[in-house]
């Protein structure tokens, strides 16, 4: 027995070495990657292609809201909301939000006043134990908030997807965010970025398991800096259709129920608005695949009317803190209904 535990020993150490020569010859020579974070204010690129980035978890006190878009601390996730269990509480009707800034409450100061937990309220007050999940990100079009949904959303069971539909859906503008997260990215070819891979933490100070990792052992796949204008045109163009039919799969498959509701551009009065024939493309895709549906038109339209001085919204596209208030308590009944109630 001794002379087999001596045996061992010596081929650990020998085993242990070996490593260690392995090492320094990789660092000798350069071989490994480096792995390193491209990210950009409140932004990192996504592993999947068809999401391209994705909000990173991140606390902001600054003052130039450039690709922060708000001050304070995001969730675990990178998300503008509180921390969510991932399992469901016991008699919860659980709402999981999709959208872009305007759901997400860019250039609203506090998030307890955008519309998701202000809704969330509304229909605790009205007899509903609701709890409103929002994964809105600045700059999503319909495409990425659906494979973000797939990716992120679907753990947390919901019975409702509410998908706040903006009339920028069929674009991608997302204020130049993956533009710039992937010219950064071309910077530093050769490398590995950490938010787009697998790694372990613990073992990427060591350049024989970055060598291993990401050049002997690593799947082929195209960077994207390799081709960065490819990887734009795969988040650009008009796939609302496509992606509402995914969203409808992806009901059937789970059993939540979808809602669309479709926010205005704000124009200083409704009307003459030309915009009504987009509000009718989403009604009627809405209506094929046989979602709920509201146009909050109206509601922002009679808020307007009812409190002449204080403005419905900030700019063009955003509602103001009180235009949030708005649409949650037009959002509050639909969903009412929707859960029974």
């Amino acid at each position: 027995m001794l002379k087999v535990l001596k045996q061992l020993s010596l081929s650990l150490i020998a085993l242990l070495v070996a490593l260690l020569a392995a090492e320094l010859l990789v660092r000798a020579v350069g071989a490994a990657p480096k792995v390193y974070l491209i990210s950009k204010g409140r932004f990192q690129l996504a592993k999947n292609p068809r999401i391209g980035y994705e909000p990173a978890p991140l606390t902001y006190q600054g003052k130039d809201l450039s690709f922060y878009d708000y001050t304070g601390a995001s969730n675990s996730l990178g998300f503008r909301d509180v921390e969510h269990a991932v399992a469901k509480p016991p008699g919860v009707y659980r709402i999981v939000v999709l959208g872009d800034s305007v759901a997400m409450g860019l250039h609203v100061d506090r998030n307890e006043d955008i519309f998701p937990p202000i809704l969330e309220k509304t229909l605790h007050r009205r007899g509903l134990k609701a709890e409103v999940i929002n994964l809105a990100v600045s700059g999503y079009n319909t495409q990425q908030e659906v494979e973000l949904f797939r990716e992120k959303g679907l753990r947390y069971h919901p019975d409702l997807v509410l998908l706040a539909y903006t009339l920028s859906s069929r674009e991608h503008i997302d204020g130049d965010i993956l533009k710039t997260l992937l010219e950064a990215e071309q910077q530093k070819r050769g490398g590995v970025d950490a938010a787009r891979v697998d790694v372990n933490p613990y073992l990427t100070w060591s350049a024989l398991y970055r060598l291993l990792r990401f050049r002997v052992l690593a799947h082929r796949r195209p960077s994207p800096a390799a081709d960065p204008q490819k990887y734009l045109a795969m988040v650009s163009g008009d796939t609302v259709a496509e992606y509402f039919g995914v969203l409808a799969g992806l009901s059937r498959q789970n059993g939540f129920k979808v809602l669309v509701a479709v926010v205005p551009r704000f124009v200083r009065t409704f009307s003459y608005y030309r915009f009504a024939p987009q509000h009718a493309f989403a009604r009627d895709l809405a209506a094929r695949h046989g979602f709920a549906f509201v146009d909050l038109i109206g509601a922002f339209q009679a808020c307007r009317a009812a409190a002449p001085g204080e403005p419905i919204e900030l700019d063009n596209f955003h509602p103001s803190a009180y235009g949030h208030r708005c649409a949650a308590e037009a959002l509050a009944p639909v969903v009412l209904q929707l859960a029974g109630r």
